[in-house]
């Protein structure tokens, strides 16, 4: 694993904002026929709004098949990285490629071969779970009964068949995260983006979409990249994971390396230890907390301790 700290942003570079194209019709081209190593690659991309840099020359690729986490604070740059898988929105600079293509030159390929679940969903509330699905369908060139036969499946396997004709906006928040991971995967996308798929999930339907996510990945080949909070939702289904911090990948490499690198036990303590200012609390022996202390000061202090216990 390596980590590099970005030393030097990119700046003074003019800031290019192109919305994707929401709705899509005509049938889904095939992917590329030559072989290709990465079916998924962003190479040196930078977003910049106004004055602030969202990403300063981010760099991976994702292999066919392969489950990739993507972990960072809040604002690092995560679901601009997925945006822009999407379509969504252009970088500024660099360029990003799905199956071999370069969003910039195709995005329509990126929304074709894409299924994208976002953090907060927005599902029509008067449409019943059926309808919305082969609505979605629709977009996508999904002839309707293809996609009223693929909902079905999923709906029996997400446990919502038998909400399958009640209005949207009568179901549990729990049930409208199904029906959003679902909406996500009706036109059978070569590629699928997670942004915090266990949201408001309890542990047993959690347990079920880390177990549906491997399946995609090991049965049916699905490229899947994550971008959670849940370290260990990344920990358990992750093959490899990049930590990105104020733009920039600052560490990349399967859970296990990263955390031999960070000498941690779980991929929650090597995060700590490599996000700079994470600060632990330090407790009197009455509970209260009297300081905070960065890692580097802690692992200092009790190693100090040991010193003075030793003498």
């Amino acid at each position: 694993m390596e980590i590099n700290l970005l030393l030097e942003k990119q700046s003074n570079v003019e800031n290019k904002v192109a919305l994707g194209i929401n709705t899509m019709s005509g049938e889904i081209q095939s992917a590329p026929e030559e072989e290709m190593k990465n079916a998924i690659r962003i190479e040196n991309v930078t977003k910049v709004y106004g004055s602030t840099i969202a990403l300063a020359g981010v760099t991976f690729a994702v292999k066919p098949g392969e489950i990739f986490g993507l972990l960072g604070p809040n604002g690092a740059g995560k679901t601009t990285s997925i945006r822009i898988l999407k379509g969504m929105i252009t970088p500024t600079s660099g360029d990003a490629f799905i199956l071999g293509k370069s969003i910039s030159e195709d995005s329509l390929w990126a929304k074709q071969h894409t299924g994208y679940l976002p953090e907060e969903g927005s599902l029509i509330g008067r449409l019943t779970p059926l309808e919305l699905s082969e609505f979605i369908g629709g977009l996508f060139g999904v002839s309707a009964e293809n996609s009223r036969n693929r909902s079905l499946e999923l709906f029996r396997m997400f446990g919502l068949y038998e909400k399958k004709d009640e209005l949207i906006e009568k179901l549990s928040r729990g049930m409208k995260q199904k029906l959003s991971i679902i909406s996500s995967l009706i036109h059978d996308p070569d590629i699928i983006l997670m942004d915090e798929p266990l949201a408001s999930l309890d542990p047993s339907a959690a347990k079920m979409v880390k177990d549906f996510i491997k399946y995609l990945s090991r049965e049916k080949e699905k490229t899947i990249i994550i971008s959670s909070h849940r370290l260990s939702l990344v920990e358990d289904v992750c093959d490899r994971v990049a930590i990105i911090h104020e733009g920039a990948i600052i560490a990349e490499g399967t859970p296990q390396t990263i955390m031999q690198e960070t000498n941690t036990t779980s991929l929650e303590e090597a995060y700590l230890a490599i996000i700079p200012g994470y600060k632990s609390p330090a407790y009197t022996n009455n509970g209260v907390i009297v300081e905070m202390k960065t890692e580097a000061e802690t692992q200092v202090h009790s190693e100090t301790e040991d010193e003075n216990k030793e003498l």
